[in-house]
């Protein structure tokens, strides 16, 4: 689906959505003792503890940010597309990246509605299900991240390049 022609690369929209949504996931999983030490109090009966009231909201919204901005990049990749795999790329390697890409993006789906439920329904089940999708995502990204500098150091391919210039239109 890429509106009749072949795209050899990302548009500079694809790119900045995807550095704004890593850097959006780090700040996630760098500042998420505000919405632990609420959950904790939470779940024990008590207040949620007011020095963590920012940090809890960040933590909130910019789950839903990172919701909205994935809803963006996969309407773009559904209409725009997406470059192909090297040619000579093996296709164990194409099965890899493509089952990586797409546990990404379920991740990125269902850790923001898992955490809403959680929060806002207060269901520990939706809380633990947030938690192994946490892990499972760190998980990801960093086959993610090795398998792009693999790319670039070893099969020496242009595929880190496409996430960092923009193909011209």
């Amino acid at each position: 689906m890429t509106a009749g022609r072949d795209v050899t690369g990302y548009s500079a929209t694809q790119i900045a959505l995807h550095w704004t949504v890593v850097v959006l996931v780090a700040f996630q999983f760098l500042a998420h003792d505000g919405i632990e030490a609420s959950w904790r109090a939470l779940s024990r009966g008590e207040a949620a503890p007011p020095d963590q009231a920012v940090l809890t909201y960040l933590h909130i919204g910019t789950g839903v940010l990172i919701a909205l901005l994935i809803a963006a990049r996969l309407y773009l990749r559904l209409t725009r597309g997406a470059p192909k795999p090297p040619a000579d790329e093996p296709r164990i390697l194409q099965i890899v990246a493509e089952a990586i890409h797409g546990l990404i993006y379920l991740l990125l789906v269902l850790l923001p509605l898992s955490g809403l439920v959680a929060w806002f329904a207060g269901a520990e089940g939706a809380a633990a299900a947030h938690v192994l999708f946490k892990t499972v995502l760190l998980a990801a990204i960093v086959l993610h991240v090795a398998g792009a500098l693999f790319q670039h150091f070893v099969r020496r391919s242009d595929v880190l390049m496409r996430m960092l210039r923009p193909q011209r239109d």
